[in-house]
């Protein structure tokens, strides 16, 4: 549908008339005919780019948690495949911001019904995208949090390595040096990462599906992550159809129809 409704916009023109329109309906058609082509329709073409990298990241969450489940050293791979999506949404969220703030198409305040149309379009696109970052927190969230970790595991090794070491040389008669004779503490434990990204909503935290109460055969805490992108994918779902909707309407005066309807 959505695809069709790119395809539809990007070609849509004004529609014919066989005498020239009154000034007033060209004023009222003319805005809202450029807006969809240059940017409702792009902002569209990046929102469906989005959704795309954002469900790839369910697998990869899923992976992740069979890896830690098993202690499989595959979850860095996850994680590293998981770093590759958050350029690509930043980028084209940024881009769609760009596109939903342009002043020369969208006014500040209706003053005709093209004006209502276009800004009602925008208004259910920029909720798209609040929701679309919400997802890119999640999976920023997780990687940053679990790479912070990796270093901060990497920090632990290291001391307890140096501290057998001083051991060594002090029971030897070489004295303690170094950290243990300084008294300087040791790296701290990673932090925690079930809360990385993920806004705990009561919602979330009554769920029983995600309590870590032990009862549950194959539950893993870190599931947290996969829900919390589905329930962005099912909120994107409600807000991209009702642009669509709004799409849909507003293509026919522009000579635009949506391939099926």
């Amino acid at each position: 549908m959505w695809t069709a409704l790119v395809l539809a916009v990007s070609v849509a023109t004004p529609k014919p008339s066989a005498t020239p329109p009154k000034t007033i309906i060209q004023e009222h058609v003319s805005p809202l005919c450029t807006g969809l082509r240059q940017n409702i329709g792009p902002a569209i073409a990046k929102v469906l780019q989005n959704d795309a990298t954002i469900a790839q990241s369910r697998p990869l969450l899923r992976n992740y948690v069979k890896a830690a489940a098993t202690g499989s050293a595959s979850k860095d791979l996850q994680v590293s495949r998981m770093e590759r999506l958050i350029s690509p949404l930043v980028k084209n969220t940024s881009a769609i911001e760009k596109l939903l703030a342009d002043p020369y198409v969208f006014p500040r305040t209706a003053v005709s019904d093209s004006d209502k149309k276009l800004l009602e379009m925008r208004a259910y696109l920029q909720q798209v995208v609040a929701q679309q970052k919400a997802a890119l927190d999640v999976i920023n969230g997780f990687v940053t949090t679990e790479q912070l970790g990796q270093l901060q595991q990497e920090g632990r090794e290291i001391y307890q390595g140096l501290t057998s070491t001083h051991e060594i040389i002090a029971a030897q008669g070489g004295g303690a040096r170094g950290p243990q004779a300084t008294g300087a503490a040791p790296t701290p434990q990673p932090n925690e990462i079930l809360t990385a990204g993920v806004a705990q909503t009561p919602q979330q935290q009554a769920d029983p599906a995600l309590q870590d109460n032990g009862f549950l055969a194959g539950h893993n805490p870190l599931d947290v992550f996969d829900w919390a992108i589905g329930q962005y994918q099912q909120q994107l779902q409600a807000s991209e159809g009702a642009t669509a909707n709004l799409v849909v309407k507003a293509l026919p005066l522009c000579g635009g129809r949506v391939p099926g309807t």
